[in-house]
């Protein structure tokens, strides 16, 4: 098939929000021959258009004068009206929201359809109603945009030609109103192109000042942190005394975590801060094992944990206690976790048995690299929403 003209309309704010997942893709579909525009909004006030080209990837930076605090989030003004300008002078053959049902990037997608035929496909990544991530939110979000949240979680998806989904609790949603045909599921992927693998890390435990026989545990999140998400672990550290042996790495602004924590959990951590893959992947690879613990709630079965990939990608495994979607995926790479449950004790027979088999799973490492290069990375996820452009268009 010919090259695709694809428009990719970002829900929040430039590198914010999904950025790591859309963008990734975006790259990879230029890699297969097709021309990709990304419309995302300015992540500070202003009245000036911005436009890049970044990996090949086109990007559009549009101007916003409501607060990013809400046009984060994908509720906006100016920004959105240069969208729907875009579109109205462009026509693409395919249209994509990361999240349709927020009008910053639903809206010129679903009028890209509508003006020009173009096939309109929308990313489902969490179940957003009532009994999922509406009901985390704060009573006037609730009460302001709440009814916009729950009227076109749904609504989007029916106009849309095909939907990508996280999981299997979505796609079992999305089944209701789609024919399964016309709904595909594609996990978080990994950044293999800036991660690098390195098999033995005890010389840079010494670099950044960590002893070599420290057992460490990293734990990625890019915005905020879910206390319950490494509590299990600070637990595990506590009742059975391994705090001169074990030490937890958390990458991410954490700044608003170290506030919320005592100087005994604080005591055994390490906050790496911010990190910057293409230049600061050494970080990553102070990490023995990488961790994640999940609550057995609706939003957790019906996504996609992306950092999931990025371990994978380090060639380190992962303890977990598997939710939703990562119970079928532990078991068909059972090399690369280490599954547990919550418990303290379960957590530290896991972590005896690998410090009792460490060389076997740093061997492991190659293997799990292999398989995040091979399997997981964002290039097959992205030629995998390819084929799915394709099939959409000749079904048109």
């Amino acid at each position: 098939m010919n090259m695709l003209k694809i428009l990719i309309s970002h829900t929040s704010l430039y590198k914010g929000g999904s950025w790591g997942r859309i963008f990734p893709l975006a790259t990879g579909l230029v890699i297969n021959g097709n021309d990709v525009t990304i419309l995302t909004t300015n992540r500070s006030f202003s009245l000036f258009t911005q436009q890049l080209t970044v990996q090949g990837v086109k990007i559009i930076i549009y101007p916003e004068i409501i607060p990013p605090r809400i046009s984060r989030m994908g509720f906006g003004f100016l920004s959105l009206f240069f969208k729907i300008v875009h579109v109205v002078f462009n026509k693409y053959d395919v249209v994509h929201s990361d999240n349709g049902h927020r009008p910053l990037s639903g809206i010129p997608c679903r009028l890209g359809k509508r003006l020009h035929k173009s096939v309109y496909v929308a990313e489902w990544y969490d179940w957003y109603g009532k009994g999922g991530q509406y009901d985390t939110k704060k009573k006037l979000f609730k009460v302001i945009l709440g009814w916009y949240e729950l009227m076109y979680e749904i609504k989007d998806k029916k106009v849309a030609d095909g939907i990508v989904v996280l999981s299997e609790v979505l796609r079992d949603r999305a089944k209701a109103f789609k024919t399964d045909d016309r709904i595909v599921k594609i996990h978080g992927g990994a950044d293999v192109s800036n991660l690098k693998f390195l098999l033995d890390n005890s010389l840079l435990k010494k670099k950044f000042g960590i002893n070599p026989s420290t057992l460490t545990l990293g734990y990625i999140n890019s915005n905020s942190y879910i206390l319950e998400e490494f509590y299990p672990l600070i637990r595990t550290i506590e009742e059975f005394h391994l705090k001169d042996k074990v030490k937890i790495l958390l990458y991410g602004d954490s700044v608003s975590l170290q506030k919320q924590l005592a100087p005994d959990v604080s005591d055994k951590i390490i906050f790496m801060g911010w990190v910057d893959y293409a230049v600061d992947f050494e970080k990553l690879q102070l990490t023995d094992v990488f961790f994640l613990f999940k609550q057995e709630i609706l939003g957790n079965r019906a996504g996609w944990p992306n950092c999931i990939g990025d371990y994978l990608a380090c060639g380190r495994p992962v303890l977990l206690n598997p939710v939703g979607e990562l119970e079928a995926f532990t078991k068909m790479y059972p090399y690369a976790f280490i599954t547990t449950t919550k418990e303290p004790k379960t957590i530290y027979t896991k972590l005896e048995q690998f410090l009792q088999s460490i060389e076997k799973y740093k061997n492991e490492g190659r293997r799990i690299r292999q398989l995040a290069e091979e399997e997981i990375s964002w290039q097959s996820k992205s030629r995998v929403l390819l084929s799915f452009y394709q099939y959409l268009i000749t079904k048109k």
